[in-house]
């Protein structure tokens, strides 16, 4: 059962819609990893499940399944902006012509080099690629029919120096230029303040990673100490949940090695003027 009572960390983490943007793109992810699938009544099943997480699951281990989900399988680093203080999130339908790609990716890398997807809807219908227009309507027919329907899920927006640019959903957003739809529905995160990252959810797999790591490197007769510590410390001086999985749970108390990262990140902290819980 869920252990949220207590609520020790900043209340937008327990944000209903926060997570119910991760619900959705746990949903969707799913349709990918298991594409035999393809009976509407089961994924209605899946779908509720999914959906149970936010009750079943503990508060941290909801976080760290969905970045466990996004990380592990597309190396994408989705829930420090879903769960960052300074980025406002809304679902609606946005104007095909106002996004821009992620990057470059596919058939867009031949149509002029442009990640404007005002750009790419002007090109791809132009005579001269008429062809490379065919072949990218059969591939992403193909792509989509791979699994059971998911391409009604929103992609995912945030705006990047001016632009909203996909983090998720690049292929849906080709699809919708060729379909010749206007808009297409997005899960759109503007940041309000700066820096865009602050007080964000740090996966307590990536601690413990770094933890894990650096105890081998000692181990190994090679002091990585000071390095190790600086890293950690950055990565979590704009997280006071980041501090707080980390002094609770990537370190073990009674392990020498890691009092001794404890004690090294704790002073840098310090100096940054922040004082952390031993």
């Amino acid at each position: 059962m869920s252990t949220d009572t207590n609520k020790v960390f900043l209340p937008h983490l327990y944000d209903p819609f926060r997570r119910e943007i991760a619900i959705h793109y746990a949903q969707h992810e799913l349709r990918k990893l298991l594409p035999q699938i393809r009976d509407a009544a089961l994924w209605q099943s899946i779908d509720e499940q999914v959906r149970e997480w936010q009750d079943r699951l503990s508060f941290q281990n909801f976080w760290n399944g969905i970045h466990g989900m996004s990380m592990g399988f597309s190396s994408k680093s989705l829930v420090p902006w879903i769960t960052s203080l300074n980025v406002q999130w809304s679902d609606k339908n946005m104007p095909v012509e106002e996004l821009w790609f992620g990057g470059q990716f596919g058939p867009i890398t031949s149509l002029g080099g442009s990640e404007s997807a005002s750009d790419i809807k002007k090109n791809i219908f132009l005579p001269e690629y008429q062809v490379l227009f065919e072949q990218t309507k059969k591939i992403l027919a193909e792509r989509s029919s791979e699994t059971a329907l998911r391409d009604y899920f929103p992609i995912f927006t945030i705006r990047k120096k001016e632009k909203l640019r996909v983090i998720d959903g690049n292929r849906r957003l080709l699809q919708a230029i060729v379909n010749g739809e206007k808009t297409i529905r997005a899960t759109v995160g503007e940041p309000i303040a700066e820096p865009p990252l602050y007080e964000h959810w740090v996966p307590t797999s990536l601690l413990v990673d770094l933890v894990f790591w650096y105890k081998r490197q000692i181990q190994a007769g090679r002091d990585t100490t000071n390095t190790v510590a600086h890293m950690i410390a950055e990565l979590i001086r704009d997280s006071s949940a980041g501090r707080f999985e980390f002094v609770n749970r990537a370190i073990h108390r009674n392990d020498k090695i890691h009092a001794q990262l404890l004690k090294a990140v704790l002073k840098i902290l310090k100096d940054f003027g922040i004082l952390c819980e031993n």
